[in-house]
């Protein structure tokens, strides 16, 4: 599970939603949105780039010379009861599931979905 942690961090220095969309660009509604959010199901990279960088301003304003990455935004615990895939056999079952789920019912054309998986290890680790 993905928590956003947006509301903590501006919390934390007590940032006001005016605030953070002076220093961000981004909409004083979209902020209060974004705030008020527990998880987000999707963000685009201008919005959490011009966050971290707003909130990173309003921090150094306060004496903190800290700068706020997306991975301060974002809090990650794995749920392994979710409807996530946890192995391999489980994304390739998803895979076919989903190329299946995406052919045309009357008109005889199917849609070819093309997926890419990557794997992610620790610095030093070999997979």
């Amino acid at each position: 599970m993905i928590r956003w942690r947006l509301r903590m961090l501006m919390a934390e220095k007590k940032i006001t939603n005016k605030e953070l969309a002076e220093l961000s660009g981004i909409h004083p509604t979209s902020i209060s949105k974004l705030k008020n959010a527990d998880e987000i199901e999707q963000i685009s990279g201008r919005v959490l780039n011009n966050l971290c960088n707003g909130l990173t301003k309003a921090y150094h304003a306060r004496g903190e010379n800290r700068i706020i990455t997306p991975g301060d935004l974002l809090d990650y615990t794995f749920d392994g009861n979710g409807d996530c895939p946890t192995s391999v056999d489980d994304i390739e079952q998803s895979m076919e599931k989903t190329s299946t789920d995406h052919s045309s019912g009357d008109s005889g054309k199917t849609t070819k979905a093309i997926y890419r998986v990557v794997y992610l290890s620790k610095i030093g680790e070999s997979a």
